[in-house]
């Protein structure tokens, strides 16, 4: 018996299918692309100093009393205000429809009072000439008492409201500079929500971060040297303030330096604030960019390429201090390692990566 030709093609056929169906494609490895930055580039740091912004000593919240609608933003960001002046305003539509409905309510209730008082003049009239009981005229006088009353709430619930529609308005209290300004118009606010943030004129202070192992060297201090970047000027300060607890994702603690002779200073100027023989141990610290910190329920490490095979490392570290957008860090790291910039909370243990030139996205 002869075998059909094209039952020989499809069986070739199905076995080349199975054939191809059990080579299994081996997966491609993840290449991710990276910023570096070389370790040390930023500088070293010896420990006896750190970074931080210049700060108005009082800043204050601003919110309006009352939620509505805002209709109105009379400041920007950075303006100079004065005690007293109108920053933004809200819807006062509703607040007025209230005040004319209290005012109503108030002259009914001094109607009623006006008539309830004619009443019992009549009332004690008639008693006199012995018309009527005194019981009458007691329960006369009980009406006056409740008319009254009304009255009084009614003049109570106006003030309220007129209070409510001075609300509307939010005002400035203290001579300063709006550091912020966070509604625009249109926007609905509720009561108590910021809307501005007031960087009181006057003393100047200087925020910065210590790390634990700086505490008590800073606390000894009596004075501190004050650098600003801009202008190279330097100022006298002290301690003011010493958070008494450790921000759980820096590890590091809050302080405020004083300026008593600097009041005149640019809100969030750079500034170092340096320890006079001051010592935190040796001077291996070195300042990184802030986006090369891996924060892992409040551990720190970095990811250091390898220069011949491209494969990243995690290398931990201890953060001694950190400002807007750098931190200055102690470990095993030694300057001119490769430290990735962005992008540490995608990478693992191993993975390869490209090295992206500057400039490139």
């Amino acid at each position: 018996m002869s075998t059909s030709p094209h039952l020989w093609r499809f069986t070739l056929l199905g076995l080349l299918l199975l054939a191809g169906c059990s080579k299994q494609q081996a997966p491609s490895e993840e290449v991710r692309p990276v910023r570096v930055v070389s370790a040390g580039q930023h500088g070293i740091d010896n420990g006896n100093s750190f970074a931080g912004q210049v700060r108005a000593r009082t800043e204050t919240d601003l919110a309006f009393r009352i939620g509505g609608k805002v209709i109105a933003k009379l400041v920007n960001s950075g303006e100079h205000v004065r005690k007293g002046q109108v920053l933004a305003r809200l819807d006062a539509s509703d607040t007025s429809l209230d005040i004319s409905a209290k005012q109503a309510q108030l002259a009914a209730a001094e109607s009623d009072l006006a008539q309830q008082q004619l009443n019992l003049k009549r009332y004690q009239e008639l008693l006199a000439k012995q018309f009527i009981s005194q019981a009458q005229v007691d329960s006369q006088q009980n009406g006056v008492n409740a008319a009254r009353a009304k009255r009084d709430e009614a003049r109570a619930q106006l003030t309220a409201s007129r209070n409510q529609g001075s609300y509307t308005q939010l005002v400035a209290d203290a001579d300063g500079i709006v550091s912020q300004m966070l509604a625009e118009p249109g926007q609905v606010v509720a009561a108590g929500q910021t809307v501005a943030r007031l960087a009181h004129d006057g003393e100047r202070e200087v925020a910065i971060q210590l790390p634990e192992n700086a505490l008590a060297s800073v606390r000894q201090q009596q004075t501190f040297t004050i650098s600003l970047w801009a202008g190279k000027q330097q100022y006298q300060g002290r301690l003011r303030e010493l958070a008494g607890d450790a921000d759980p994702a820096t590890r590091t603690y809050a302080a405020r330096i004083t300026l008593p002779q600097a009041a005149g200073l640019a809100l969030g100027q750079t500034a170092t604030v340096s320890l006079p023989g001051a010592s935190h141990g040796d001077s291996s610290a070195m300042r990184l960019p802030l986006t090369a910190l891996l924060d892992e329920q409040g551990k720190h490490a970095l990811w250091i390429v390898d220069p011949k095979t491209l494969r990243v490392s995690r290398r931990a570290v201890s953060v001694l201090n950190i400002d807007s957008d750098s931190a200055s860090v102690r470990g095993a790291l030694q300057p001119g390692e490769l430290v990735v910039t962005a992008g540490v909370h995608l990478l693992h243990e191993g993975q390869r990566v490209l090295l992206l030139q500057q400039g490139e996205q």
